[in-house]
């Protein structure tokens, strides 16, 4: 498949405008019925920009990228599933050996700059605007943020990957011009992606509408911190988040469901018969009728098939003899969570423990996960020592999280500190724990230095 961006500008061109107007706007996933506008007449007012900043919330909400690709390309490149019997694309992202073909991962790289440049039109176009200005500024550079992260962690070696991070990256964009594409360092993603989620973070109200809040760019902070090793900035933003007091931990039956989740931060609003996100999750993980494509390992149903641990319950092993299929998707619809409390919380404990602070905040957070976790029946001490608490986040982390896309980035993470702990035996740096830029990215420029291929278990 070619990426072809002068294509992709010239769609855009012909826009697809959601006129919004009056006392207020609507949820993003509630858009009206679209009309197309040409773009001399497009960009025009406020609500036209508006409409663009809908747009590329479309894109990050489609089955491309947040409502199913991202987590299910992240699954196959773990060590939580079983890929014996997976082929084609999957087969390929899973034995770790991409190639620049393969539509599945191609599809949602395209999609991931598309919702970049869309962004990248709201803040050429902040002239246009007035009463909205610092609303859509933020909404746009958060979007570019959160894709730039997304890409850079799939398609480079991690942070940490050098001393000082000049390693290749991906295509930095923080414009609509159309030029060929160039790899950037590492550090010039993760510094614009910083710089993009601080601005962000001051331009966006408490409350957006099903939009991103100032409180997702915090989050979001928190978590590209965290990605960096960088445990006292993550600390800081995962603790603005807690202590906010705007999230609650809900319970395991309401992270994936119709009905609102009162631990989600940023997450994919399901508006039944308009927007029903996650579509590609069901499509891939979904076991009540079938078989699902995407399976468990025996080794991690282990680590949750203990005597006390309510998480079991969302994992099945009798249904389909010699399988392990997830629950966790096993509905018509549900929102997405992108962002939220759990995470929050493992992030400011395991940053607890590294920076050797705060202990007795650590260990709490810990404790709030076990104690819904094992209904009560497992803690550890407040006392507890850095190294008992960096252990039990991370334990915690990787049953929590199963089927939804983290655990690949830990391998990598943790990977960069100097320990190596995928459970397939590969070393935290090997070619294949990376993605194949994709033809369409490196036919644009005939210099574009692509990926090693293959060479992980």
């Amino acid at each position: 498949m070619k990426i072809n961006y002068k294509n992709i500008l010239k769609s855009f061109l012909i826009l697809s405008v959601v006129v919004m107007v009056g006392s207020g706007c609507k949820k993003y996933l509630e858009s009206d019925p679209v009309e197309a506008i040409p773009k001399d007449k497009a960009l025009v007012d406020e609500a036209s920009v508006k409409a663009v900043m809908v747009s590329a919330y479309q894109i990050v909400a489609g089955g491309q990228m947040f409502g199913g690709k991202i987590q299910v390309i992240n699954e196959l490149l773990a060590d939580q599933l079983d890929g014996s019997q997976l082929n084609t694309d999957f087969g390929e992202i899973f034995n770790r050996k991409t190639s620049v073909f393969g539509d599945f991962k191609n599809g949602m790289y395209t999609d991931i700059y598309q919702a970049i440049f869309r962004a990248n039109t709201v803040l050429e176009n902040l002239d246009k605007t007035s009463a909205l200005r610092d609303n859509l500024e933020g909404d746009a550079r958060f979007i570019r943020a959160i894709s730039h992260f997304e890409v850079v962690k799939l398609f480079a070696q991690p942070y940490g990957f050098t001393t000082d991070n000049s390693h290749l990256g991906v295509p930095l964009r923080t414009s609509t011009q159309i030029s060929q594409g160039t790899r950037a360092t590492v550090k010039e993603v993760y510094d614009a992606i910083i710089a993009d989620l601080k601005i962000a973070e001051n331009k966006l109200p408490d409350e957006n509408g099903g939009y991103a809040t100032k409180w997702a760019a915090k989050a979001l902070l928190a978590k590209v911190y965290f990605q960096m090793n960088d445990f006292q900035n993550a600390y800081l933003y995962a603790n603005q988040v807690i202590t906010s007091n705007k999230f609650t931990l809900g319970t395991y039956a309401n992270r994936f469901s119709e009905t609102a989740n009162p631990e989600a931060i940023f997450k994919l609003i399901n508006t039944r018969g308009v927007f029903e996100p996650g579509g590609e999750l069901r499509g891939q993980f979904r076991s009540d009728f079938n078989l699902p494509t995407l399976r468990f390992s025996a080794a991690f149903y282990a680590s949750v098939n203990t005597p006390t641990d309510v998480r079991k319950a969302l994992y099945d092993n009798v249904k389909y003899p010699g399988f392990i299929v997830t629950k966790k998707y096993n509905a018509d619809r549900f929102e997405v969570p992108v962002l939220y409390l759990t995470e929050m919380k493992l992030i400011r404990a395991e940053a607890a423990a590294e920076t050797g602070t705060n202990l007795t905040v650590g260990a709490q957070d810990v404790n709030d996960i076990l104690a819904r976790a094992y209904g009560g029946t497992k803690s550890i001490p407040l006392a507890s020592s850095a190294s008992l608490i960096k252990s039990n986040a991370r334990l915690e982390r990787s049953i929590e999280f199963a089927g939804e896309g983290n655990r690949i980035s830990e391998i990598k993470r943790i990977g960069a500190k100097g320990e190596n702990i995928d459970k397939r035996g590969a070393v935290w740096n090997c070619p294949g724990l990376v993605l194949q830029f994709p033809q369409g990215e490196m036919a644009t420029n005939t210099a574009f230095q692509r990926n090693p291929e293959g060479g992980c278990n």
